[in-house]
Protein backbone atom coordinates (compact mmCIF):
# COMPACT_ATOMS: atom_id res chain seq x y z
CA UNK A 1 0.00 0.00 0.00
CA UNK A 2 3.00 2.64 0.92
CA UNK A 3 4.71 1.76 -2.44
CA UNK A 4 1.37 2.58 -4.14
CA UNK A 5 0.76 5.04 -2.75
CA UNK A 6 4.30 7.04 -3.19
CA UNK A 7 3.49 6.17 -7.46
CA UNK A 8 2.11 9.35 -8.50
CA UNK A 9 0.16 8.16 -11.13
CA UNK A 10 -1.12 5.39 -8.21
CA UNK A 11 -2.27 8.52 -6.02
CA UNK A 12 -3.85 10.87 -9.08
CA UNK A 13 -5.87 8.00 -10.21
CA UNK A 14 -6.99 7.37 -6.29
CA UNK A 15 -7.50 10.53 -5.91
CA UNK A 16 -9.48 10.90 -8.92
CA UNK A 17 -11.98 8.67 -7.71
CA UNK A 18 -12.99 10.38 -4.58
CA UNK A 19 -15.95 12.44 -4.49
CA UNK A 20 -14.92 16.44 -4.92
CA UNK A 21 -15.71 17.17 -1.34
CA UNK A 22 -13.70 14.58 0.01
CA UNK A 23 -10.62 14.93 -2.54
CA UNK A 24 -10.76 18.59 -1.97
CA UNK A 25 -10.35 18.27 1.98
CA UNK A 26 -7.59 15.85 1.63
CA UNK A 27 -5.55 17.60 -1.08
CA UNK A 28 -5.72 20.75 0.99
CA UNK A 29 -4.71 19.31 4.43
CA UNK A 30 -2.14 16.77 3.07
CA UNK A 31 -0.78 18.48 0.19
CA UNK A 32 -0.97 22.11 0.59
CA UNK A 33 -0.70 21.69 4.39
CA UNK A 34 -3.93 23.83 5.09
CA UNK A 35 -5.30 23.27 8.92
CA UNK A 36 -8.66 22.11 9.77
CA UNK A 37 -9.86 24.60 10.55
CA UNK A 38 -9.29 26.88 7.22
CA UNK A 39 -10.43 24.13 5.33
CA UNK A 40 -13.91 24.41 7.17
CA UNK A 41 -13.38 28.20 6.37
CA UNK A 42 -12.81 27.44 2.92
CA UNK A 43 -15.47 24.80 2.58
CA UNK A 44 -18.34 26.67 4.70
CA UNK A 45 -18.64 24.22 7.08
CA UNK A 46 -18.07 23.38 10.60
CA UNK A 47 -15.10 22.24 12.04
CA UNK A 48 -16.56 19.03 13.03
CA UNK A 49 -17.48 18.99 9.60
CA UNK A 50 -14.03 19.61 8.46
CA UNK A 51 -12.65 16.78 10.60
CA UNK A 52 -14.90 14.13 9.38
CA UNK A 53 -14.98 14.66 5.70
CA UNK A 54 -10.58 14.38 6.63
CA UNK A 55 -11.43 11.05 8.17
CA UNK A 56 -13.36 9.66 5.62
CA UNK A 57 -11.56 11.13 2.83
CA UNK A 58 -8.39 8.99 3.94
CA UNK A 59 -9.78 6.12 4.51
CA UNK A 60 -11.56 6.50 0.53
CA UNK A 61 -8.28 7.44 -0.86
CA UNK A 62 -6.95 3.90 0.87
CA UNK A 63 -9.33 2.06 -0.83
CA UNK A 64 -8.87 3.70 -3.69
CA UNK A 65 -5.18 2.77 -3.60
CA UNK A 66 -6.14 -1.34 -2.28
CA UNK A 67 -8.47 -1.13 -5.58
CA UNK A 68 -5.10 -0.09 -7.69
CA UNK A 69 -4.25 -3.70 -9.21
CA UNK A 70 -7.57 -4.84 -10.28
CA UNK A 71 -8.32 -1.45 -11.74
CA UNK A 72 -5.11 -1.56 -13.39
CA UNK A 73 -6.53 -4.40 -14.97
CA UNK A 74 -9.45 -3.41 -15.72
CA UNK A 75 -8.26 -0.41 -17.65
CA UNK A 76 -5.62 -1.87 -19.72
CA UNK A 77 -5.92 -1.05 -23.27
CA UNK A 78 -7.41 2.19 -22.59
CA UNK A 79 -5.19 4.56 -24.40
CA UNK A 80 -5.50 7.56 -21.63
CA UNK A 81 -5.57 8.12 -17.46
CA UNK A 82 -8.55 8.57 -16.14
CA UNK A 83 -6.39 11.86 -14.42
CA UNK A 84 -5.16 12.88 -17.94
CA UNK A 85 -8.94 12.07 -19.82
CA UNK A 86 -10.59 14.53 -16.58
CA UNK A 87 -8.45 17.27 -17.03
CA UNK A 88 -9.16 17.46 -20.39
CA UNK A 89 -13.04 16.75 -21.05
CA UNK A 90 -13.83 20.26 -20.32
CA UNK A 91 -11.89 21.26 -23.48
CA UNK A 92 -13.42 18.33 -25.51
CA UNK A 93 -17.13 18.95 -24.47
CA UNK A 94 -16.31 22.85 -25.92
CA UNK A 95 -14.56 21.44 -29.10
CA UNK A 96 -10.94 23.22 -27.57
CA UNK A 97 -8.79 20.25 -28.04
CA UNK A 98 -6.66 19.58 -31.30
CA UNK A 99 -7.86 16.30 -33.40
CA UNK A 100 -5.40 13.86 -31.52
CA UNK A 101 -6.34 14.62 -28.20
CA UNK A 102 -9.83 14.54 -28.90
CA UNK A 103 -9.33 11.22 -30.38
CA UNK A 104 -7.29 9.98 -27.40
CA UNK A 105 -10.39 11.20 -25.10
CA UNK A 106 -13.12 9.34 -27.22
CA UNK A 107 -11.31 6.41 -27.30
CA UNK A 108 -11.36 6.46 -23.53
CA UNK A 109 -14.56 6.90 -23.20
CA UNK A 110 -15.22 4.21 -25.68
CA UNK A 111 -12.75 1.95 -23.20
CA UNK A 112 -12.81 2.75 -19.48
CA UNK A 113 -15.20 1.52 -16.95
CA UNK A 114 -15.41 4.33 -14.98
CA UNK A 115 -15.76 7.44 -17.07
CA UNK A 116 -18.58 7.59 -19.02
CA UNK A 117 -20.85 8.02 -16.45
CA UNK A 118 -19.02 11.63 -15.78
CA UNK A 119 -18.75 12.14 -19.06
CA UNK A 120 -22.76 12.03 -19.53
CA UNK A 121 -23.41 13.73 -16.33
CA UNK A 122 -21.35 16.73 -17.58
CA UNK A 123 -23.51 17.05 -20.68
CA UNK A 124 -26.78 16.62 -18.91
CA UNK A 125 -25.78 19.42 -16.47
CA UNK A 126 -24.70 21.85 -19.27
CA UNK A 127 -27.76 21.26 -21.36
CA UNK A 128 -30.02 21.94 -17.99
CA UNK A 129 -27.63 25.17 -17.62
CA UNK A 130 -28.00 26.20 -21.10
CA UNK A 131 -31.59 25.24 -20.67
CA UNK A 132 -31.62 28.59 -18.08
CA UNK A 133 -30.09 30.87 -20.14
CA UNK A 134 -32.85 32.81 -20.24
CA UNK A 135 -34.66 32.50 -16.73
CA UNK A 136 -34.44 35.49 -14.84
CA UNK A 137 -32.93 33.88 -11.65
CA UNK A 138 -30.20 32.09 -12.99
CA UNK A 139 -28.12 35.82 -12.88
CA UNK A 140 -28.62 38.99 -11.23
CA UNK A 141 -30.47 41.65 -13.47
CA UNK A 142 -27.76 44.08 -12.83
CA UNK A 143 -25.01 41.95 -13.28
CA UNK A 144 -26.68 40.73 -16.46
CA UNK A 145 -26.95 44.03 -17.73
CA UNK A 146 -23.01 45.38 -16.65
CA UNK A 147 -22.23 41.85 -18.85
CA UNK A 148 -24.78 42.77 -21.87
CA UNK A 149 -22.76 46.57 -21.84
CA UNK A 150 -19.69 45.05 -21.67
CA UNK A 151 -20.12 42.65 -24.75
CA UNK A 152 -21.36 45.82 -26.54
CA UNK A 153 -18.89 47.36 -26.15
CA UNK A 154 -16.47 44.91 -27.52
Amino acid sequence: MVERAETREELEDALVRLPVIYRTVVVLHDVEGMTVAQIADVQGVGLSAAKQRLRRSRMMLVDALAQGRARREALQGVPMRCWDARSKVSDYLDDGLPAADRVLVERHLEACPTCPPLYAGLVGTRAALGALRDADAVVPLALADRIKELLAHE
